[in-house]
């Protein structure tokens, strides 16, 4: 019940931020910062890490992303390295609690690219 409740409260957290400007130190922002934050596993389990631009190669990360959440921007899912192989697919702003039900392969992703910062529809 607790590790639902840690879940839920991440989620929550993750949420709130959709939307919400952030900027970098002395820089100004007119609105949200394309953002993934991925997970491991299905449901937005195991481990997570956030991603803030074009990723050539995801290191540990690749062929590891089963649900995500985009807080901004539109993007493009490669399963080779250096946005080449083929294009899985695009997504943007939204959570994606399982991947393979928004047209993505479970744990294929291997380069992630910005498609579009200003975010567009959810599909």
């Amino acid at each position: 019940m607790s590790k639902i409740i840690a879940v839920m409260a991440a989620l929550l957290s993750v949420v709130g931020l959709m939307g919400a400007p952030l900027a970098g130190a002395g820089e100004m922002t007119s609105g949200p910062v394309p953002q993934i934050v991925a997970f491991d596993n299905e449901d937005f389990l195991g481990d997570h890490t956030h991603i803030f631009g074009n990723m050539k190669e995801l290191g540990k990360w690749g062929n590891s992303i089963s649900s995500m959440v985009i807080l901004a921007g539109t993007w493009e899912f490669f399963d080779d390295e250096d946005f080449k192989g083929t294009s899985l697919g695009k997504l943007g702003p939204g959570t994606y609690a399982d991947v393979t039900k928004h047209g993505l392969k479970n744990n294929s992703i291997s380069s992630v690219r910005l498609a579009s910062p200003g975010g567009g529809a959810k599909p």
